[in-house]
């Protein structure tokens, strides 16, 4: 009986070493994810801070097309009114 309560505790501290050392993998595995993680993490900031200055750069040409264009507007209108004055004069109209 005492040979069979040995046997079966020799049976249990070996199934515990195996255990043990499963577990010490998969440790490992999770740090190696958990780092894997983190480098993907900073990574994906720096596409979104670099994501932030392009639209910024984007949004700041779109400002100074929209300011360019209403200038150039403005010009036009300038001019035609110009162009029927000077016809007005010549008696063009």
């Amino acid at each position: 009986m005492e040979e069979q309560i040995v046997k079966i505790l020799h049976q249990i501290n070996g199934k515990l070493d195996a255990q043990s050392g499963v577990q010490k993998e998969q440790g490992v595995i999770l740090s190696a994810i958990k780092s894997g993680q983190e480098i993907l993490k900073e990574e994906i900031n720096k596409l979104r801070l670099q994501n932030a200055k392009n639209f910024g750069e984007l949004k700041e040409r779109i400002d100074t097309q929209e300011v360019s264009m209403e200038l150039l507007k403005k010009e036009i209108w300038s001019n035609k009114k110009e162009i029927h004055r000077i016809q007005k004069v010549l008696g063009m109209m």
